[in-house]
């Protein structure tokens, strides 16, 4: 894909604005914007697209919340720490 690298005062105008910045032709026709968060979270998005990744199923996620929906049912509520300790068990009981 072609490119067009930024001077070092043009990168400084577009990462000092904190919001989107117009990009112009030298006659003022307008060719698009630049908006450096945009850029940002492309930028992660790319780095992170070669990582490993853990998918979790659906029907997994569904059945965890099911259970959680029953264990808050039959506990009439609970902290984080239950939580995190049920679904420890939950994945426990799982993987024997």
């Amino acid at each position: 894909m072609p490119h067009i690298t930024l001077t070092e005062e043009q990168a400084s105008v577009i990462a000092q604005s904190g919001a989107a910045v117009e990009i112009r032709d030298p006659n003022g026709n307008w060719l698009g914007r630049i908006d450096p968060q945009e850029a940002a979270l492309v930028a992660e998005v790319l780095r992170r697209r070669g990582e490993p990744r853990k998918c979790i199923p659906a029907a997994k996620v569904e059945e965890h919340l099911r259970a959680l929906s029953a264990e808050w049912e039959r506990t009439g509520g609970f902290d984080r720490q239950h939580m995190l300790a049920f679904l420890e068990n939950l994945r426990t009981q799982e993987e024997s």
